[in-house]
Parts: C-alpha cells; structure tokens; sequence
C-alpha cells in the first residue's frame, strides 16, 4: 500500500511542475516592465553613484523601458551601457515575476589616490587609474612624490595599510623621495616616518608598531620629528625634520 501511495505520489509531481511551468511562463508573457530597481550593492564601502543616479539614466537612454513587455527589453544592451559609466565595475541586469526590471552593480574600488604634478586621481583595486568623481572622496591612502615605476609597490604597501585597522586609522599619506625612498605622514602628530626603500616593509611596519605601542610614552613624542625605519634591525628617532 505504501509503495502505491508513493508511485501516486511522484505521478502527481511530475503532472503538477510541468503544469506551474507553463502557467508560470504564460503568466510571465502578459508582464510589462512596472519598475526599474536599482541596488548599488558596495553602497557602505563607496558611494560613487546611487541608486537613483543610474536608474534615471537608464531611463533617459532606454525611453519607453516601464510600460514594456519586460521579456522584451534588451537586457544585455542595458548591462553594457550601465557599465560604461567609469565608477562601475560589474553590472547584472534580469527580470523579476513582480515585473522589475532589476540593474545590481558593484562599483570600482580605489585603493589610494595620487596627486601627480597637476592631477590627481585613483588607483583601484585593480591597479587601473580611476578619474575623482564631485559628489563623493574616498577615504584612502594619499601618494605623492617620484611614483614613476613604483605601482607595484604602492599597490602592496596599499593594501596591509586598507586591510589593517591599525594602520588605517594611523597612516594619513605616503611621498616617495626622489631616491626612492618612502615617507609617511600619520595622522596624528607632528613626526615623519622615514620607510626607506621599499623592501622589507612588514618587518619595518612591525618595528613601527611596536614603537608606538611600547615605545615612546606620549610626552616623549613631542621629542621626536623623524623615525627612521630605513636601517635593517634598527629603529632610530631624530630631532631633526630634515630627511
């Protein structure tokens, strides 16, 4: 009896989805497109353009869009013209049963900004130069100096201070010496951070945050307006600024 049971059953599931399919995709024919919905998915990270920024140009390129059989719009079209825009990185567009068409999007990630002569710009996560944008300034690591040729290193030194509270609360700017050298700028007090050529970075970073979370006690700082880093298995503090 049970087998019976369950061969009637599965009879019946199989009649039932091919059933719903065919209402579903009947259903799904009789749809026009009622909304347009965009969701800027890294909104909390960066804010380079919004929700209603890409929705109204969507609108203003594809006119007539709400109102239309929803299986009719061009979606790939859509998908392409929304990532032209600079600050985006990828873009998925699709259809929703409720009759929206939905636009999700990631924008492009900066990981430090340079000021080089008379520009300046981003370099994101990807290494790719990134134009600024007027209604929103990323808060990241600032490079100025001799950056020529020094990318990959910028892009390294970049991301542990990105990926460390620590150091991104610390470390405000970073300049490269005409000798290759590297300088920080904290973010509080008066000193300079004299980094050296960059290598051995971690090891140097580690020595730094030693210091400064053992070291000195905070009248000692005033002391101080260099630290030099640059001298394998040393860490020097000068009076003088000059470096």
């Amino acid at each position: 009896m049970n087998k019976i049971k369950k061969i009637l059953l599965w009879s019946l599931l199989l009649l039932y989805f091919p059933v719903m399919l065919g209402f579903i995709t009947s259903h799904r024919k009789d749809i026009v497109c009622r909304e347009i919905s965009v969701v800027v998915k890294d909104s909390l990270q960066t804010r380079f353009v919004s929700s209603a920024e890409i929705r109204s140009a969507v609108l203003g390129k594809f006119d007539g869009a709400l109102g239309t059989d929803l299986n009719a719009l061009p979606l790939n079209d859509i998908e392409s013209f929304v990532e032209k825009h600079p600050a985006i990185k990828s873009c998925e567009v699709y259809n929703t049963i409720g009759g929206h068409l939905r636009i999700d999007l990631n924008q492009h990630l900066p990981l430090f900004r340079v000021f080089e002569n008379s520009r300046s710009y981003y370099i994101d996560e990807d290494g790719n130069e990134m134009r600024l944008f007027d209604n929103f300034t990323a808060r990241v690591l600032v490079v100025s100096g001799a950056i020529k040729d020094q990318m990959e290193h910028l892009q390294f030194i970049a991301r542990i201070f990105r990926n460390d509270p620590f150091w991104d609360a610390q470390i405000e700017q970073l300049y490269v010496k005409a000798n290759g050298d590297y300088v920080l700028v904290p973010r509080v007090g008066d000193h300079l951070i004299l980094l050296g050529p960059p290598v051995r970075i971690e090891e140097k970073l580690r020595n730094l945050r030693a210091l400064y979370k053992k070291g000195l006690s905070p009248r000692e700082w005033n002391n101080y307006q260099v630290i030099i880093l640059k001298y394998k298995g040393q860490v020097l503090c000068s009076k003088k600024r000059n470096i």
